[in-house]
């Protein structure tokens, strides 16, 4: 039998991206079980349009919350209401692409968590060159404070087999989850693959601010010496 996919997209306010991305992912991802869209009740009417695609695809299903917010608690929503024995995650803002699914699917008959990557070998970031640089920067100094060898660290666009929850949990505010999860998967001994992939700048929708984007570096920063910290306290004991 052969394994079947989640898909899950975390959303806040993404009209004008929701249906393009819902459509791509069910054109092009093989074996698509379902693609679970967890909105935090977004005022633009996100929630709206993915009930109306839903009506068409039943393999589309929209998970609104309006007591609770946030990325990190949006993706493991997702992952808990999930099917598939692979769960993937992605932003909804057209960065990734759907179709790069498939390739780290293909990877996780070798491994346990396949990471859609900047930084690998042909990959590529094509933002401006201060949101490259930074992001690019905060990669290489996680990983040699953490003594990793992934180097997209802050990739947010995983693919990865169900059985690796039960270890591994999701926490941390927006991408420093990313950070931690991979930080400790590797240290449990799972195996990660980076599949190297283009990513775009959102061409529709809002992006964060310069000052949006230095608040959170310095939240991965925080999540960068905290492991450091913890880790170090773990080789003492």
């Amino acid at each position: 039998m052969e394994t079947k996919i989640s898909v899950i997209l975390p959303t806040y306010n993404e009209k004008e991206t929701v249906r393009t991305v819902i459509g791509e992912t069910a054109k092009n991802v093989s074996l698509l079980k379902e693609i679970i869209v967890v909105d935090d009740n977004s005022p633009d009417g996100t929630g709206d349009i993915v009930k109306e695609i839903s009506t068409k695809d039943k393999r589309v299903k929209l998970i609104q919350r309006f007591n609770e917010k946030g990325l990190t608690s949006a993706i493991w929503t997702g992952i808990s209401n999930a099917k598939g024995e692979y769960i993937a995650w992605m932003d909804c803002d057209m960065g990734m692409p759907p179709e790069v699914i498939n390739k780290l699917v293909d990877e996780l008959s070798g491994c346990d968590i396949a990471v859609g990557s900047r930084y690998a070998a042909g990959g590529k970031d094509t933002r401006g060159f201060f949101r490259r640089s930074v992001s690019y920067c905060l990669n290489f100094f996680a990983r040699m404070m953490l003594k990793v060898k992934t180097k997209d660290l802050t990739s947010g666009f995983l693919t990865v087999k169900r059985d690796v929850f039960s270890k591994l949990k999701l926490s941390g505010d927006y991408g420093e989850y990313c950070i931690r999860f991979l930080c400790e998967a590797e240290k449990l001994g799972y195996k990660i693959k980076e599949v190297p992939y283009v990513f775009k700048d959102r061409t529709a929708g809002e992006s964060k601010s310069e000052a949006g984007f230095f608040r959170f570096g310095w939240g991965y920063y925080k999540m960068i010496m905290r492991l450091r910290a913890e880790g170090g306290k773990k080789m003492e004991e």
